[in-house]
């Protein structure tokens, strides 16, 4: 029953928040049989199901799952509600910090692109999410040694964010402190810092 599959998912949830990954997916697969069942295999309610169990194998440190997890969520997310839809920015989203936390940059940066182009067409340049995604590709570049790059991209976040949040809010101070960080590789520009790019 579709109420039965909320409660497996929210009890999911809870155990997700907890860090209690094992008993999160036990419910999650509870809730992914009950929605295959009910709803089958092309429904935006079961790509939301593969895509919190791919955030549970992706905390695990269990990378491969996690990215069969959240392509099969993407799969259904394109075809069922388009490229341009949230929920398919959201599942682009967290492919982009998988591949980054898997050290594959180049493939995190692709993916960043494509949440930001559907964040400017749904949201528009001048919103805080538009930002965050620029952070996240900015720390792709400087883990790539191109810190120039990096710099570029978070000054473009932080004009958004000083636009809509403010000077003073922990957000800006947060990117405040990623140029000081980036700047100060780049002085030092030792082999295990960022290169001049």
């Amino acid at each position: 029953h579709p109420s039965t599959a909320s409660t497996y998912n929210n009890l999911g949830n809870t155990y997700n928040r907890k860090g209690e990954y094992d008993k999160a997916l036990q419910m999650y697969e509870k809730n992914l049989q009950i929605r295959l069942a009910s709803l089958g295999d092309r429904h935006p309610d079961t790509a939301s199901t593969y895509g919190n169990m791919g955030t549970c194998y992706k905390c695990k440190g269990e990378y491969d799952e996690a990215l069969r997890m959240f392509e099969r969520a993407l799969t259904i997310e394109l075809a069922t509600l388009g490229e341009q839809h949230p929920d398919a920015a959201s599942t682009y989203n967290n492919l982009g910090d998988l591949y980054f936390d898997m050290s594959q940059y180049n493939k995190a940066l692709q993916t960043y692109e494509k949440v930001l182009q559907i964040q400017r067409a749904t949201l528009g340049e001048l919103h805080p999410d538009t930002a965050r995604i620029y952070v996240c590709m900015a720390n792709a570049y400087v883990l790539k040694g191109k810190c120039t790059k990096a710099l570029q991209v978070y000054e473009a976040a932080r004009k958004i964010l000083l636009a809509t949040v403010g000077e003073q809010h922990p957000n800006t101070a947060e990117v405040d402190r990623l140029v000081r960080e980036t700047r100060a590789r780049m002085a030092s520009n030792t082999e295990s810092n960022c290169i001049i790019s």
